[in-house]
């Protein structure tokens, strides 16, 4: 399975549910979803300019429902040297999503979504932020086969210290996508990755000293 399903995956369990448990020499930090999610990313380029836009949606199992948008702009000068850049993040918690979590033959999604958009100069230092609104319409269509699919992984941080344990498991689809952000329109022509599916992730950090 793509690996940009299981990272955007996991962000969104970490973004979305947070809680802790103390023990007498340890910490566990536990991070829990269960629902559908659907993500999408996209690149434009052109003479002048290069951006990447990614997005993702889910919807919790108490039906808090999420979008997130991400969007990176390079400008360039005539002979493709890095002029400046804008980077806008945004969150919205409260969306209009709808899935089909049977099947997965579509998803869709849209709201005003609060974004930070921040701009940077050639050497890429800060120059300035500010917050703004963008109106957001998303969609997705199921392609290819339906897929049950499983995640497991361990790692060992600090050998007797952390441990970061990943379980996942659902159905998933590979999908095309569309979307519009704030007036920029994003297609197939663009499209890098998007998927969808119902996925039960667990995630936790183990400090197994006294933290």
């Amino acid at each position: 399975m793509k690996t940009a399903l299981f990272v955007l995956a996991a962000m969104s369990a970490l973004a979305l549910t947070g809680g802790s448990a103390q023990a007498s020499t340890s910490r566990v930090l536990l991070d829990r979803f269960h629902g559908p999610f659907a993500e999408a990313g996209w690149e434009t380029t052109t003479p002048t300019s290069s951006m990447e836009a990614d997005t993702l949606i889910s919807r919790e199992q108490n039906g808090t429902t999420h979008l997130t948008i991400h969007e990176y702009t390079t400008s360039l000068d005539s002979s493709g040297n890095v002029t400046g850049s804008v980077e806008v993040n945004g969150s919205l918690t409260g969306a209009e999503i709808a899935f089909d979590t049977l099947r997965l033959t579509a998803a869709s999604a849209s709201g005003t979504v609060p974004v930070t958009s921040c701009s940077f100069d050639a050497a890429g230092n800060p120059t300035g932020c500010t917050n703004g609104a963008v109106n957001v319409s998303e969609a997705w269509t199921g392609q290819g086969e339906l897929f049950q699919g499983s995640f497991n992984e361990d790692h060992f941080l600090v050998p007797g210290d952390f441990v970061s344990i990943d379980r996942l498991n659902g159905k998933f689809r590979f999908a095309t996508a569309s979307a519009s952000m704030g007036g920029q329109v994003f297609d197939g022509s663009d499209l890098v990755f998007a998927d969808f599916g119902v996925s039960n992730q667990l995630t936790a950090m183990i400090c197994t000293q006294a933290c």
